[in-house]
């Protein structure tokens, strides 16, 4: 089952859904600039920049997952 809200603050995962969304922007971003310079410097129209924003969205979401998906070990 669910755990149940306590009521106390309402902003609790306001800093964690952030800090994904920014993982996430970031990756798209940066990765898709690499592309953009890639097809300026070799002189292709349009061909590297997806091909960035999708390893950025793509590795940006398995930083996601390790890092806030991965059930932590019990000590």
């Amino acid at each position: 089952m669910a755990e149940e809200p306590d009521g106390g603050d309402p902003w609790k995962g306001a800093g964690l859904a952030y800090t994904v969304m920014g993982l996430l922007l970031s990756g798209v971003l940066v990765w898709g600039g690499i592309g953009y310079l890639f097809d300026r410097l070799i002189g292709t129209h349009r061909v590297f920049l997806p091909i960035g924003m999708v390893v950025g969205a793509a590795g940006a979401t398995y930083l996601v997952y390790i890092r806030y998906g991965r059930n932590q070990p019990k000590t």
